[in-house]
């Protein structure tokens, strides 16, 4: 049980320290992850603006995080109570109780969904998808 909270704590420690850091570090510097994907064919992935959407929830800039990346900024909370729910089942338990209770169909959905959403941002139509440089 040491062993397990030991563990918990180390990698709290660094998730931490890293959105610490995050948010310290001003617009356009330190933690914008380049994307390889848009680098190498000029489209935009599922993923573009969310190292950006996550520092603008830091700073509490809700709009701007949804104008950088809205599935990321919308998923955000249930990703959280995910990892919440599993770090608690791995403390409690010593294994992962959480994972065989969420529905594959709904993993699947959110799959779907995150792809739909690459697809979009990259027609003009639905260029209010794309991140923005604000």
């Amino acid at each position: 049980m040491k062993k397990r909270i030991a563990i918990t704590l180390a990698a709290a420690f660094f998730a931490a320290a890293a959105l610490v850091y995050l948010y310290f570090t001003g617009e356009g510097e330190g933690a914008g992850i380049p994307c390889v994907f848009h680098q190498i064919t000029g489209f935009y992935c599922s993923g573009c603006g969310s190292s950006r959407a996550l520092r603008s929830v830091l700073h509490l800039d809700f709009y701007r995080a949804l104008r950088y990346n809205a599935i990321f900024t919308i998923g955000l909370p249930l990703l959280a109570a995910y990892f919440g729910a599993l770090v608690f089942s791995y403390i409690r338990f010593g294994k992962d109780r959480i994972s065989e209770k969420i529905p594959m169909k709904l993993i699947w959905i959110f799959i779907a969904a995150a792809l739909l959403y690459g697809v979009l941002r990259n027609i003009p139509a639905f260029s209010f998808l794309a991140p923005t440089v604000i």
